[in-house]
């Protein structure tokens, strides 16, 4: 039933994501102050995240779903324009979008368990272009390159990178607009080498 849970708050989360954004907050929470951001920050317990490309900038860092081992964190690309979504609800609407989900279980295997769950659900919901596994700062990663399908989404295409450390798993995707000409590849591979565990 956990799981079912868990999944569920994902998929909200990932829906979140995938219409480029944002029930969750679009401004930074009160616990997050980007004009005096750290060098690095930490995402759960097991996560640290060092600020090496001046291209992404801390959005929010958020441990409200702390309870239930889940800890989400975003940067954003460029500057926000407003963005009425299908809602009807004006919101943030950035060139490029990363977006960090990660859960801590009870064990290797559960957190091994979610992580294919996350990373089966990227694959029903994009369409996706190539699959490889990589190796960032020591740790494994299964990165997906995709564009999206949903006409409603203001985001082109995408990059995502699934991982598991001891019990603890992650997805990080990175999202842009149609114009956006950075290497999505190239900055989460940068971004993904700049994440340490413990």
């Amino acid at each position: 039933m956990k799981k079912i849970a868990y999944v569920c708050i994902f998929h909200i989360l990932l829906a979140l994501a995938l219409t480029g954004c944002s029930g969750l907050p679009s401004a930074p929470d009160e616990d997050t102050d980007t004009a005096a951001a750290p060098d690095y920050i930490s995402v759960g317990s097991h996560l640290t995240v060092h600020s090496t490309d001046d291209r992404l900038t801390l959005l929010n860092n958020m441990d409200t779903l702390s309870a239930d081992g889940l800890y989400y964190a975003s940067w954003t690309a460029g500057s926000a324009k407003p963005y009425e979504n299908a809602d009807g609800d004006t919101i943030d609407l950035y060139d490029a979008q990363l977006y960090l989900l990660s859960g801590e279980f009870q064990n290797a295997q559960t957190a091994e368990e979610y992580m294919n769950d996350w990373m089966n659900a990227g694959y029903a919901n994009y369409h996706v272009n190539a699959g490889e596994t990589v190796t960032c700062n020591g740790q494994t990663y299964t990165l997906i390159t995709y564009s999206f399908t949903n006409p409603e989404n203001p985001y082109d295409r995408g990059v995502s990178a699934f991982g598991v450390y001891g019990n603890c798993a992650v997805c990080i995707e990175l999202t842009c607009q149609e114009e956006y000409r950075e290497d999505l590849h190239e900055m989460l591979t940068e971004f993904l080498n700049g994440c340490s565990y413990h």
